[in-house]
């Protein structure tokens, strides 16, 4: 088991301590990929602003894995106070430390943050974490009462993956960087052994393209593209639950007796 953690460690320090998306952004995700995740961050910004609206206040948002904390210029009309934690060097080149932005160097694993967060985000970064399991207990720990937890991730059993396993097997060898590959089943029962009530499975991009396809299809606007992945979304989990490409979970901290 220790052997295990171990491989895990070096594995994710290999990939995830020099991390750089900038290559893969300009030269291999297609213009629908870029669209999917635009969509993603209007659903996260969703459920925040139901945060928001229910507590009748802004919230104050940790975002593990927070890149160059970008999702702090989406959420800004949202939040009272946000703290970024990114491991990556190439990434975080300066840290930051503000009264109402924090951007600072660190790990899900290894952060010890107060309980002062009304939410905790993390987003397509679970995956790729040394230690899920202790990342999402330290999530528990930095969240008042009534706190929220959203993970979004790919989806390990999409439909097309069961359909190609070989190609599907081979991209996992592929991507080093992804230390663990998750359903939402195994997701699920990290969150709640670690305390979390869970609220909400949302099985997500269902629909998948050739990337050439996806590069001709992308470049439509994105009220029209959000709209048709909705109606695919909504359409194919009923006969594939769960079994889209990504997924986003939402969990909460509710200790009883407690207000």
């Amino acid at each position: 088991m220790e052997n295990d953690r171990e491989e895990k460690i070096k594995a994710w320090q290999e990939t995830q301590t020099q991390w750089d998306d900038t290559d893969f952004l300009a030269q291999e995700a297609t213009f629908m990929m870029k669209k999917k995740w635009k969509r993603l961050n209007s659903m996260i910004l969703a459920i925040i602003g139901k945060e928001v609206v229910a507590g009748n206040e802004y919230v104050n948002l940790l975002d593990i894995g927070a890149g160059r904390g970008d999702f702090y210029r989406l959420s800004q009309g949202l939040i009272k106070k946000y703290t970024g934690i990114e491991p990556s060097e190439k990434m975080l080149i300066n840290e930051i430390n503000g009264d109402e932005f924090i951007l600072k160097r660190g790990t899900g694993e290894t952060m010890d943050e107060p309980p002062c967060y009304n939410v905790c985000l993390l987003k397509e970064v679970l995956d790729h974490t040394y230690e899920p399991g202790k990342v999402i207990s330290n999530c528990w720990k930095a969240l008042t009462n009534n706190g929220i937890l959203i993970i979004s991730m790919t989806n390990r059993d999409a439909f097309y993956k069961l359909i190609f396993k070989k190609r599907a097997k081979q991209l996992e060898v592929e991507h080093k960087d992804h230390l663990y590959n998750f359903n939402p089943k195994e997701v699920r029962d990290l969150m709640e052994k670690a305390g979390f009530t869970v609220e909400e499975v949302r099985s997500i991009n269902y629909l998948r393209l050739p990337k050439f396809i996806e590069n001709i299809v992308g470049r439509l606007p994105d009220r029209l593209i959000f709209w048709k992945l909705n109606v695919i979304d909504a359409l194919m989990s009923k006969f594939l639950p769960e079994k889209g490409g990504g997924f986003i979970i939402t969990a909460r901290k509710i200790i009883k007796g407690e207000q």
